[in-house]
């Protein structure tokens, strides 16, 4: 006996009441009477999507229960519970599917999280699952290794040399326009804590806390075979001259010694903050961020000189060690809140971090201005001190404060490689500071040299602010917890 290929498909499926089976028109006898014969079920359901195997049927038919074959199969007609869609007049498609059967069902979280760890980019309501979904967590920790710089201060007085041991000094060797300080390289540590708020990570807040602290190493000038000294203005001759150190004056001697100059920056900064989410979807998002900022940055400038007298044709006795001090320090100590953007980007397991945000408040800026001078001639002769220096005279020893309203910029780039929770992270920093107190920047070069013992009237008392910035790079981990 020959069976066709759709008979067989018939007859198993309405044995087994399992499977899909697509019919066309001039099949409809067949289930006719198969019904007839009360093979399977007599009930056939057409379900949405049901393809059949020839190719020339190409229609998919909407829901609907076929009813009563028996009676109708005489007519052809077909009736159902709802209306069945766009039958082809040629090959009309039917679907049978056994009573009971119901399609597998599947949902996607959506997760908005700066740090996610998906590698889709949907959108939509974030389930209360999104936090084990997202695999985020309550909360992020950032750890960052700071290689910094910062601007140049030419505003400390020049240490000049010679040609010779016997010409007085006049090249500049340090300080000044020429050779600023504060070029070299400072190193520092930054942590961000945060925790989220709700599962949906829309709202979070944080703390974060960042370091800078030079090593105080002083630049020492020696002799070298040439002359050394300290340039100024002597404003008693109305020229430009040089406290010698190194110098050989022929017949008559040489003095020799060294200079000193040690410029120290320390700045600390603390952060309390709120974030809230703007826009995004798994793979982006741009949060508005705002909260207190504490920020302080102390500078120090130090000038020593120490001279070993070997000239015989003047004072003091040969042999006598002078030791001369100026010691200038100031303290800024800021306090405001801020406001401002992030946004990151996720691209499978490489992440993009932009922020930008700016603080305004009140900066408080201190001077100190101190001096010593020490003299210790050979046995039997006393030493001497004094509470003065080179630069650091009667005239303007003391301290002065004064407060400014400020703003501080900080822009921040961050790219991160992630390694499950953990993401290894390489970014660039710039902060900007618009009105500080450096200690360098508070020397008043000008010396009367006249009345160093009694009533100078240079140098002057000086309070000078001015925009500094710190920038660099980041190297650090981020961990999700």
């Amino acid at each position: 006996m020959n069976i066709d290929r759709r008979t067989l498909a018939l007859i198993i499926a309405s044995m087994c009441g399992t499977g899909s089976v697509s019919l066309a028109q001039d099949d409809l006898t067949l289930i006719s009477l198969a019904n007839s014969g009360r093979i399977g079920d007599s009930e056939v359901t057409t379900v949405t999507s049901s393809v059949s195997d020839d190719p020339a049927v190409q229609k998919t038919s909407a829901s609907g229960t076929l009813t009563d074959l028996d009676s109708n199969s005489g007519s052809g007609r077909i009736s159902d519970e709802s209306t069945v869609d766009e039958f082809d007049n040629e090959h009309p498609l039917v679907s049978a599917t056994p009573t009971g059967f119901s399609a597998a069902s599947y949902s996607v979280a959506s997760h908005n999280s700066i740090y996610d760890t998906g590698a889709s980019c949907s959108s939509g309501a974030c389930p209360t699952t999104s936090r084990t979904v997202g695999g985020s967590g309550l909360g992020w920790v950032d750890f960052d290794t700071l290689f910094w710089w910062g601007r140049g201060l030419n505003n400390a007085p020049v240490i000049v040399g010679g040609a010779s041991p016997t010409v007085l000094p006049s090249i500049p060797l340090l300080g000044g326009q020429d050779n600023p300080l504060g070029t070299d390289m400072l190193f520092g540590l930054r942590t961000d804590l945060g925790f989220w708020l709700d599962d949906c990570q829309h709202y979070g807040v944080g703390g974060r806390a960042w370091g800078i602290l030079t090593d105080g190493q002083e630049s020492i000038i020696t002799n070298g075979g040439n002359s050394t000294g300290i340039a100024f203005f002597n404003t008693s001759l109305g020229i430009p001259d040089v406290s010698t150190v190194n110098l050989d004056t022929g017949a008559f001697g040489a003095n020799t010694g060294t200079i000193g100059v040690l410029n120290e920056l320390d700045v600390f900064s603390g952060e309390l903050y709120g974030r809230a989410l703007l826009i995004g979807d798994s793979c982006h998002r741009t949060d508005l961020i705002g909260g207190y900022t504490f920020l302080r940055l102390d500078s120090g400038y130090r000038l020593q000189s120490i001279v070993n007298d070997g000239v015989t044709n003047a004072p003091p006795p040969v042999g006598t060690v002078t030791t001369v001090t100026d010691q200038f320090s100031t303290q800024n100590i800021f306090h405001g809140g801020h406001i401002g953007l992030s946004n990151s980007m996720n691209r499978g397991r490489v992440g993009f971090d932009l922020s930008g945000k700016v603080a305004l408040g009140n900066m408080q800026s201190t001077s100190v201005v101190a001096g010593n001078f020490e003299q210790v001639p050979p046995p039997p002769n006393a030493p001497t001190t004094a509470n003065r220096g080179l630069f650091a005279q009667s005239s303007n020893i003391g301290t002065i404060t004064q407060n400014n309203f400020t703003f501080i910029p900080e822009v921040n780039a961050k790219m991160r490689y992630r390694l499950g929770r953990a993401q290894l992270g390489v970014g660039y920093t710039l902060v900007l500071l618009p009105e500080v107190a450096m200690a360098a920047s508070q020397i008043d070069t000008n010396i009367d040299v006249f009345n160093i013992l009694g009533t100078p009237v240079a140098p002057t008392p000086n309070f000078n602010t001015e925009s500094y910035f710190l920038h660099g790079l980041d190297l650090g981990l981020t961990f999700q917890f």
